[in-house]
């Protein structure tokens, strides 16, 4: 006696399809990544620390908004130190303090930039650091070259 809903069909005498008889020109391709991926990566911060980033940020935002038209956002500077920090490696200082104050601030690094730092040769390898102290060790540091008379112009370029 056979069922009236196929479902329940012996299934025997059905034809199944596994995936190693799917046809040739079915393949996957591997994708490629996109060129502007970027890398979140979140530092702690001070309270010091936050309030001179967000107050250099909103200072640059009138001359880099007359610039290119847009708002500069508070990631978009970050960014933009932790780029130059990697740029001049010379001015980093690796033995600040460090200390995870569960306040948080983001960058947005190009996925090229970040091997720098994340990387299987990157600093942290080499340093024996987590992503989050380099990144915390070199914002901090060019925080403190520009306190001494660093151009912030110099670093938005």
């Amino acid at each position: 006696m056979e069922s009236i809903n196929p479902m329940f069909q012996n299934t025997r005498s059905k034809k199944m399809i596994s995936k190693k008889e799917a046809p040739e020109n079915h393949r996957t391709k591997k994708r490629q990544t996109r060129s502007d991926k970027c890398h979140n990566i979140k530092f702690p911060v001070t309270p010091i620390m936050q309030m001179k980033l967000r107050t250099y940020c909103k200072q640059t935002r009138r001359f880099y908004q007359n610039k290119d038209g847009q708002a500069l956002s508070q990631t978009a500077f970050n960014t933009a130190l932790l780029q130059f920090g990697l740029q001049h490696i010379d001015i980093v200082d690796w033995g600040l303090e460090y200390g995870d104050t569960k306040t948080y601030m983001h960058t947005m690094l190009i996925e090229k930039h970040y091997h720098m730092i994340g990387g299987p040769y990157g600093l942290a390898i080499q340093k024996q650091l987590s992503d989050r102290k380099v990144v915390f060790f070199i914002i901090a540091s060019v925080l403190y070259w520009i306190e001494k008379g660093g151009s912030i112009e110099e670093i938005l370029q």
